[in-house]
């Protein structure tokens, strides 16, 4: 069976007024993220105690039957649904100078609410994610809850089941996610029409939980992109877009978090007793292991990443000044195969001056595979690159839990000492690596902007390998730990970390 896989947008026009992306299947079957709910699961009010069954049902696992005597709240919200159902493709008219395609013409429909259910491992590490958020409430679980809806009437329940059942068909042509893979987002910004089937590129940032049924990417998406459609090279359905952000110590986390479509298809279809067979197909590795040549490093309650590095040679470990902390002549370590301590070399004794840099000892035994290698060149404008480390929000154990995240960006400027990328970087990513397409560290991640309080996660600025190459590479070669006291950088590349004005001359 062929599936059409449309982007739709949803609106709850009971008041509150809720709309965002959504997605439908065949011009059948819509499905979003439950978070459109949100708005009017308030604990208070006369629909108080009926909102909190739902709550807890879902917290529970249970599916509710909307049609059911347990739906009856949602059933009173009206549903709306908006799309192009024809996808004509319009030739551009030959008096029109713009030559541009003319707009989607787009489509109204009264949508029926069928199901919202909740699938339990997904629930379950979105609340281990949002245990560090700032506010958060018992109808957080709607954000890893889904609805679905239909265009017709619910009248036979067994046709839909039937359709179920050949939607699994589906799942036989999904391989496992990794880390790196080509996305593209479906989406409508703001759950406006006037963006209506924007579209988002970019990769697969981390993937989560049992049977990769969570996934991070490394698309920034704004508010309304919430139940978006998430597709592979192959443009096959994978996910279902289910955060875009959240705060976290007054810091704005923009972290776009995605659930495996073939994950909840299964899991819905258990809830509703429809048998399925489930396929695990194989793919090759990746072939940029990354993974193995980072380390979380923990000193004195802070957490940070490292690098394995390889100059001349011999083997260190490279990270920032301020994840090692001053005075501290040993650090704890994990890395994908082992747990060990590290001696400090050398740390930036002055916390004002740039470059905010440590360098560690790293076990005699670390595989060559494990370094990497400096790179030769400099950073240029509009170069891809790749922002790596272990985000507090991800990696929450130090002794338990090793789930790198791996963030695609470009070099959006390059400066004196200093480079800037829109790559996301977020709280624990201090000190990790900055790669290149071939592998190569390009920089030392360091921090995001901070402008007037508020925290750009997607502008950060990274310490280039190219203006501290040779100062590691003449130690490597003499041990004379003095001669890394020229990682101490000039007061002019103090002044472009300070983001002080520079020079202007005037000819008002």
């Amino acid at each position: 069976m062929l599936l059409k896989i449309r982007h739709a947008l949803l609106e709850v026009t009971s008041p509150p007024t809720t709309k965002q992306s959504a997605i439908i299947i065949n011009n059948e079957v819509i499905i979003s993220s439950g978070s459109i709910l949100q708005p009017h699961f308030l604990f208070d009010g006369d629909k108080s105690e009926e909102n909190k069954g739902i709550v807890a049902r879902l917290q529970q696992g249970q599916l509710i039957d909307v049609q059911a005597e347990e739906g009856g709240r949602i059933r009173s919200f009206n549903f709306v649904v908006t799309f192009d159902p024809h996808q004509r493709h319009q030739r551009p008219r030959q008096n029109d100078g713009s030559g541009s395609r003319q707009g989607h013409i787009l489509t109204r429909y009264t949508a029926h609410p069928l199901y919202v259910f909740s699938a339990a491992e997904v629930s379950r590490n979105l609340h281990r994610i949002l245990l560090t958020a700032d506010a958060t409430d018992q109808s957080e679980v709607l954000r890893s809850s889904f609805v679905v809806l239909g265009m017709r009437p619910p009248a036979q329940k067994e046709s839909f089941k039937r359709f179920l059942a050949h939607i699994s068909n589906y799942l036989r042509h999904l391989q496992p996610m990794q880390t790196l893979d080509d996305v593209l987002v479906m989406c409508s910004p703001f759950g406006l029409e006037n963006f209506y089937k924007t579209i988002s590129i970019g990769k697969v940032s981390n993937v989560m939980g049992r049977s990769g049924c969570l996934f991070a990417i490394s698309n920034a998406l704004p508010l309304g992109c919430e139940g978006s459609a998430v597709f592979n090279n192959k443009l096959r359905l994978i996910g279902i877009v289910i955060c875009t952000s959240f705060q976290r110590q007054q810091e704005n986390v923009n972290l776009t978090l995605a659930a495996n479509f073939g994950y909840l298809l299964r899991n819905f279809m258990e809830q509703l007793g429809i048998p399925n067979t489930t396929f695990q197909l194989t793919r090759e590795p990746s072939n940029f292991p990354w993974e193995r040549t980072i380390v979380v490093i923990e000193s004195a309650g802070q957490q940070g990443t490292g690098t394995f590095i390889r100059v001349h040679n011999k083997h260190f470990i490279l990270t920032c000044a301020h994840v090692v902390g001053q005075g501290n002549e040993k650090v704890n370590c994990r890395a994908a195969d082992r747990e060990f301590q590290s001696d400090v070399i050398w740390c930036n004794p002055d916390s004002e001056r740039p470059f905010d840099l440590a360098l560690l000892t790293a076990p005699e035994d670390v595989p060559e595979r494990c370094c990497v290698r400096l790179a030769k060149g400099p950073a240029t404008l509009g170069q891809t690159v790749y922002n790596a480390g272990f985000p507090y929000y991800v990696n929450f154990g130090f002794k338990y839990d090793f789930n790198p995240a791996i963030f695609q960006g470009r070099i959006i400027k390059c400066d004196t000492g200093a480079i800037m990328s829109d790559g996301s970087v977020q709280a624990g990513q201090s000190g990790g690596p900055m790669f290149d397409q071939n592998g190569c560290i390009l920089g030392v991640c360091v921090s995001n902007i901070k402008m007037d309080d508020i925290i750009y996660p997607n502008i950060n600025t990274a310490i280039p390998i190219c203006d501290i190459r040779y100062t590691l590479q003449q130690f490597a070669r003499t041990n004379d730990v003095k001669v890394l006291s020229n990682l101490v950088a000039s007061r002019d590349v103090g002044r472009v970390w300070s983001l002080e004005m520079p020079p202007i001359r005037s000819k008002l």
